[in-house]
């Protein structure tokens, strides 16, 4: 299967996702993605394995694309989104040479652009692709108003490098150690994250509690002014994926409290490591993978003192209430893997365009 993957910004998640792909027998991988930027500098060296890969900073050096793909025939042509004019003409170019998956995680808000967007759906957007592949149900929502019938809508396009991250809830438990008490938030230090308003909270949150938890913050970016120097912070730069694993385990519980998240892949890597979690009930994948009372929490955004309140009650818990909402945490991360990002993308090549072709 010759597979090409045209993308924004290249993450760890997509690495793994890729690399499961070529352990298939008789696959074949073509990736165009944007170069990475100063608020998440992944170490490009990760990608090298890929043979057939444009790393590109303007739209001018896509130029060639077009040209690569017919040299490479794909038969699957993965695209993000409808925005960008050489996806877009890739798209147009393959229409009934290859299936053709547009990946999208825009939310339906309801806004007046998302109405207007609707309106031209039909001549805009829906020729483009013979399906729509997304995280979950906030995006099938859309996807449904954009045009596509429910059984072009595809799930699971957003999952973690889930197996090293496993590891080390699984090593955890086996030497029954308890969750770490430490608050963790990864992310950019950028506006929409919600930095302003977990700054608050945790400054709350301390003045309440007679033992407090540290904060722990991974990221980069123009906010973390809000945090540095502050008491029970600790800020900590931009990790790269292969370092994951490890902060993940030396963390009690995730804390995403972002003004806007269409879906939060942080949220699966936590409870892929078997954490509880606290997220605003602006975070996407809250909807699939928190469970209130279960394995965490949703506050209202920009809720400093709910947000406060909640971080008391997780750190108030037991050690055996904790470990019971760590072991959901993992068993609701089990709905997405690189493996099933695979199979999701071959099975339904074989049922929603192979078997049309055939006849």
């Amino acid at each position: 299967m010759r597979v090409a993957f045209l993308w924004n910004r290249f993450s760890g998640f997509h690495n793994a996702c890729l690399k499961e792909l070529m352990t298939r027998e008789g696959s074949d991988l073509f990736v165009c993605h944007e170069a990475g930027g100063k608020q998440a500098p992944y170490d490009e060296a990760q990608f090298e394995w890929i043979k057939k890969r444009i790393s590109w900073r303007e739209p001018a050096e896509l130029s060639t694309l077009l040209h690569d793909l017919e040299g490479f025939r794909p038969e699957i042509l993965i695209f993000a989104s409808w925005n960008k004019p050489a996806y877009r003409a890739a798209a147009k170019s393959f229409a009934g040479r290859a299936f053709r998956v547009m990946g999208m995680d825009n939310c339906w808000f309801g806004t007046m652009k998302q109405r207007i967007g609707t309106f031209v759906a039909p001549f805009y957007v829906r020729p483009l692709a013979d399906a729509v592949w997304l995280p979950g149900e906030r995006q099938a929502e859309f996807a449904r108003r954009l045009g596509f019938e429910p059984k072009y809508i595809m799930r699971g396009s957003l999952t973690c490098d889930q197996k090293p991250i496993a590891e080390t809830y699984l090593k955890r438990l086996a030497e029954k150690r308890s969750l770490p008490r430490v608050f963790t938030y990864i992310g950019r230090f950028s506006p929409e994250k919600g930095l302003d308003t977990l700054a608050k909270a945790y400054t709350k949150y301390r003045a309440m509690s007679s033992d407090p938890w540290e904060l722990m913050c991974c990221g980069a970016g123009p906010m973390q002014s809000l945090l540095d120097g502050q008491p029970g912070i600790r800020v900590e730069g931009f990790i790269q994926p292969r370092d994951l694993p490890e902060k993940l385990a030396s963390s009690g519980c995730l804390v995403l409290p972002s003004h806007s998240e269409a879906w939060g892949l942080v949220v699966h890597e936590a409870t892929s490591a078997g954490l509880p979690v606290i997220v605003s009930d602006r975070v996407g994948a809250s909807v699939h993978l928190v469970q209130p009372g279960y394995n965490g929490f949703i506050f209202k955004t920009g809720d400093v003192d709910d947000l406060a309140s909640l971080m008391l009650r997780i750190s108030g818990m037991s050690a055996g209430r904790l470990d019971a909402m760590s072991k959901a945490s993992y068993s609701l991360s089990q709905q997405y893997s690189p493996v099933l990002w695979v199979d999701t993308l071959f099975e339904s090549y074989e049922f929603l365009f192979a078997r049309t072709k055939r006849g």
